[in-house]
Order: structure tokens, then C-alpha cells, then sequence
């Protein structure tokens, strides 16, 4: 016992260095791990932000300013973007933390039971009351989702 008593005390700057030297290179892996990992969920809200900018220009045109029964071709394009757009969210979203997957489920979920009633318009050439609570509650929910987004990159190192 004596030997390995002897042979750690003559080899300790040895030890020492090669225990700082595997703690310093543990801290550099986690470090660059948590880098990227961060870097992609920062990635991924600029281009949710974006996507709910598109959003809400579809939600906002599909109300106030398209008139249906003109032009189908038109229509049809509109309703592909926002799906296409409130799909994309979702799925971004859901690869941040949370609240991002939540705020994308109630956005999908509301753009899904909404989008038809978003041009609906009564006799008088007015929008019906679910027409002005869908744009309400759409409005709503891209707001909340930019929160979200907000607060997960303000959570970022």
C-alpha cells in the first residue's frame, strides 16, 4: 500500500493536470451541446415569428379585404398559405420548450375551426358575428404564440 501511497504522491501534478484536463473538456462538450441546442431553437423562432406575420396577413386579408365569390383561384391560394403557414408554426413550435408547443396547438387548433368563417357575411354584405369572433380569436392566438415565441428566446443564454 505504501508503493501506491508513494507512486500518487510522486505522480500528483500529473493527476491533478489530467483531472482538470477531463473536468475542462467535460465543461467545453456540455458548453457547445447547449450552444447549438440554443442556436436552433433561436433559428426556429425567428422563422415562427415570420410565419405568424404571414399568418396574420392571411387571417387579416381573408376578413377585411377578399371577396370570395370573385375569385376562387384566390381564395384557394389564401387558404393554402395559412395552412401552410399555421402548419410550419406548429411544427417549429413544437420543437422549442415550453409554452411554444401549447400556444401552436391553440393556433392550430383555431385556425382549423375558424378559416371557414373568417369571410362569412350576412345578407346585408356585413361580416356575421362568427365571422368578427373568428378574426378575434385568431388574432388573438397569433398574439399569444408571439409570446410564447418571445419568451422562450428572452429564456436563451
Amino acid at each position: 500500500m505504501s508503493t501506491f501511497q508513494a507512486q500518487v504522491r510522486a505522480n500528483s501534478v500529473a493527476l491533478i493536470s489530467l483531472s482538470v484536463a477531463l473536468i475542462a473538456l467535460s465543461y467545453n462538450t456540455w458548453r457547445n451541446e447547449t450552444t447549438e441546442s440554443q442556436r436552433n431553437v433561436r433559428q426556429a423562432a425567428f422563422k415562427v415569428l415570420e410565419r405568424l406575420g404571414e399568418l396574420q396577413e392571411v387571417v387579416d386579408y381573408r376578413h377585411y379585404y377578399f371577396a370570395f365569390e370573385s375569385d376562387h383561384a384566390l381564395e384557394g391560394k389564401s387558404r393554402l398559405r395559412g395552412y401552410g403557414s399555421v402548419a410550419m408554426i406548429r411544427d417549429l413550435m413544437n420543437l422549442m420548450p415550453a409554452p411554444a408547443p401549447v400556444a401552436s396547438d391553440n393556433l392550430f387548433r383555431l385556425w382549423n375551426a375558424h378559416v371557414n368563417r373568417l369571410s362569412e357575411l350576412d345578407e346585408d354584405g356585413q361580416h356575421t358575428d362568427a365571422a368578427k369572433q373568428a378574426e378575434k380569436e385568431l388574432t388573438a392566438a397569433i398574439q399569444q404564440a408571439r409570446i410564447a415565441v418571445v419568451g422562450v428566446l428572452n429564456t436563451l443564454d
